[in-house]
């Protein structure tokens, strides 16, 4: 992880609700036939830790859920969704999130107040399937591809006693979409007729400046046949560089993690 080094210390924030591939497999009730899980509102607590870089500028991210997150956080959607049979399962998530946090940043002697208005969009679709399945435990491998899009627009309000002798512009606007692929392994362990364990990791790679590393851990409670709670833990560390220069230059070098916990309903 990089360390910031550029004059703006502030910090961007990433979204509280986010939506991991993580609802967990089903005994099976309907052999032969499609089974379905939604998860509709995933609650991830995570911390941010890392850089974002607008312009050419780092911006520090060192963030907490309940102190920064929670706070500033002004939309946020989130959808999990899979269809299973057999050893198929086909899984897609789209998460949504809109912030507007503001912070103080220090620019050589004079501090200013920085505005911040952030957009973060991640989505995924992929497959996985079952070459091991003994009943109690099944052993996947996936893979599939993974889709971000952050906007970010910086408004910086500069102190009074400095008018034009501050070299940095009074907004900067920044963000980029981007794609890759990624592969990875899952398990799905039963620990009791309500009781499963599910570990998800997986690798996302286009090329050294877009890649991602994600980790998972969930505990699944099945209440109903129709709906279970889970809870667990979830790690991502995204890097992401576009190459440009001067102003269209965007970045974006951090981990987020947290612990997760939400609802899951199936049919």
């Amino acid at each position: 992880m990089s360390n910031a080094s550029g004059s703006l210390r502030g910090a961007i924030l990433g979204t509280a609700v986010l939506l991991g591939s993580v609802s967990a497999p089903v005994v099976a009730e309907n052999p032969g036939g499609w089974e379905y899980s939604v998860a509709p509102m995933y609650l991830w607590a995570k911390n941010i830790d890392g850089t974002s870089t607008v312009g050419g500028m780092e911006a520090p991210l060192s963030l907490e859920f309940a102190d920064d997150i929670l706070e500033n956080l002004e939309a946020a959607f989130a959808i999990h969704a899979e269809a299973k049979q057999g050893p198929l399962t086909l899984f897609a998530e789209y998460n949504y999130a809109k912030l507007d946090p503001s912070t103080d940043a220090q620019f050589g002697p004079f501090a200013v107040t920085v505005d911040i208005n952030f957009r973060d969009v991640m989505g995924e679709f992929g497959v996985a399937y079952a070459f091991s399945d003994s009943g109690s435990t099944r052993w996947e491998v996936l893979g599939g591809v993974r889709y971000f899009d952050q906007k970010i627009d910086v408004n910086i309000d500069k102190p009074d006693i400095a008018p034009g002798v501050l070299p940095i512009p009074d907004e900067i606007s920044g963000g980029d979409d981007w794609w890759h692929g990624f592969g990875g392994f899952r398990v799905t362990r039963k620990l009791s007729e309500r009781w499963s364990f599910l570990a998800r990791a997986d690798y996302g790679y286009q090329d050294s400046d877009n890649k991602t590393l994600q980790a998972t851990g969930i505990f699944d409670y099945r209440f109903r046949s129709w709906g279970s709670f889970f809870v667990g833990y979830r790690f991502m560390d995204t890097t992401y560089d576009n190459g440009e220069l001067g102003l269209d230059n965007y970045g974006f070098d951090a981990d987020q993690q947290g612990p997760a916990l939400g609802l899951n309903l199936r049919f």
